[in-house]
C-alpha cells in the first residue's frame, strides 16, 4: 500500500512541461543542450532530474563524459510520456476543431499503397456518416507512422503490414492481399503487347521504388522468384505522382501495387502489363488495442470494409 501512495505522490507532482523536458533530455542526451532548447537553467534542470530519479528510486540516465545515456527505465518512462503528450495534443486539437463547429476529429495515417483509392473511398463513406466531423489524412512511410500511432496522434494506420514491426500494444486487421504490377505509359512500345516476359521489360530503363521501401523489397523478391537479375534502374522515387509523370516522358518502366495501378489505368494514365507475378503482400489497418472503439472509428472501419 505504501508503494501505491508513493507512486501517486510523484505522478501528481509531475507537470506536462516536465514530460516535455524528459523527452527532450532523452532525445538530446545532454543537459546543457536541453536546458538551452527548453528555456530553463542547467542547474535547475539537473536538480529536477535528480529529484525525479530519487522519487522513482531508479536511475533514468547513466552519466558519462559524452553526456547522458538513457537506462531501460528511462526508455519505458519516455514511451509513456510521449503517449500522454500525444493524447493531450489530440485533445487540444479536438477541442479547437469542435469550437469551430466540427463534431469530432479523426486522424488517419496511410502509406502510398492505400492512399490512392482505398483511404479516399473510406473517408468519403466516413464523411457521409459524419458530415461535420474533421478528418485528417497523413501519407508517409509505415516506419514513420507507427510511432505516431503509438503516441495517440493517429487513430489508425493503413498500409502494407506483412513487413511491419509493431508491438503487442497494436492490433492489425487484414483487409486484402495485394500483388505487384509492372506498369508503363500508354505510349510505351510494350503497352499493347498481349504477352510480355521479364526479358522484355528488362530491356528498358526503370523507375525504382525507394531502396528501403516495402515495394522495393517485393520487387526484389519477385525478381528472385523469376530468377531474373535486377533491371537497369535510372530513377528512384517514393512518389506515385512522380512515377506517373515520369512514365509519360519516355520508355521507362516501373512497379506498383495492383490497386494503385488499376486506379491510374482507369484514368487512362498508365498500362499494367500482362506479366504474371507470384508474390502477394498484405494490406491492413493497424490500431492501438487500448484505443476506444468510438463511433468515428466504427464508421471509418465500415468504410474500409465496404471499399475492399
Amino acid at each position: 500500500m505504501q508503494i501505491k501512495v508513493w507512486q501517486m505522490e510523484w505522478t501528481q507532482r509531475l507537470r506536462v512541461r516536465q514530460l516535455h523536458l524528459l523527452v527532450a533530455l532523452h532525445e538530446n542526451g545532454n543537459v546543457s543542450r536541453t536546458a538551452s532548447q527548453m528555456g530553463v537553467t542547467q542547474p535547475g534542470l539537473s536538480k529536477w532530474l535528480g529529484e525525479l530519479e530519487r522519487d522513482l528510486g531508479v536511475k533514468l540516465f547513466e552519466r558519462n563524459s559524452r553526456g547522458l545515456k538513457p537506462t531501460s527505465y528511462c526508455v519505458a518512462l519516455v514511451g509513456h510520456a510521449r503517449a500522454v503528450i500525444g493524447e493531450l495534443d489530440r485533445t487540444q486539437a479536438t477541442i479547437r476543431l469542435m469550437s469551430d463547429g466540427a463534431s469530432g476529429n479523426f486522424v488517419v495515417g496511410t502509406t502510398p499503397t492505400a492512399a490512392t483509392a482505398l483511404v479516399p473511398k473510406a473517408a468519403a463513406y466516413f464523411r457521409r456518416q459524419f458530415p461535420d466531423a474533421y478528418i485528417q489524412i497523413i501519407e508517409d512511410k509505415l516506419d514513420a507512422l507507427l510511432p505516431r500511432l503509438k503516441e495517440g496522434r493517429l487513430d489508425c494506420v493503413i498500409g502494407k503490414t506483412d513487413q511491419a514491426r509493431f508491438d503487442a500494444g497494436m492490433r492489425c486487421d487484414l483487409l486484402f492481399k495485394e500483388h505487384l504490377r509492372i506498369v508503363v505509359s500508354r505510349q510505351h512500345p510494350l503497352a499493347r503487347r498481349r504477352k510480355v516476359a521479364w526479358e522484355d521489360v528488362r530491356a528498358y530503363p526503370w523507375i525504382s521504388p525507394l531502396l528501403d521501401s516495402p515495394l522495393r523489397k517485393e520487387l526484389e523478391q519477385e525478381l528472385a522468384l523469376a530468377n531474373q537479375p535486377a533491371p537497369r534502374y535510372r530513377l528512384e522515387t517514393g512518389s506515385t505522382v512522380v512515377i506517373i509523370a515520369m512514365l509519360q516522358e519516355g520508355d521507362l518502366v516501373s512497379a506498383m501495387s495492383a490497386r494503385v495501378a488499376a486506379h491510374y489505368q482507369a484514368l487512362g494514365q498508365i498500362v499494367a502489363l500482362p506479366l504474371a507475378t507470384q508474390c502477394a503482400g498484405s494490406v491492413g489497418v493497424i490500431r492501438r488495442r487500448a484505443a476506444p472503439n468510438t463511433a468515428l472509428m466504427r464508421a471509418f472501419m465500415e468504410g474500409l470494409r465496404l471499399t475492399v
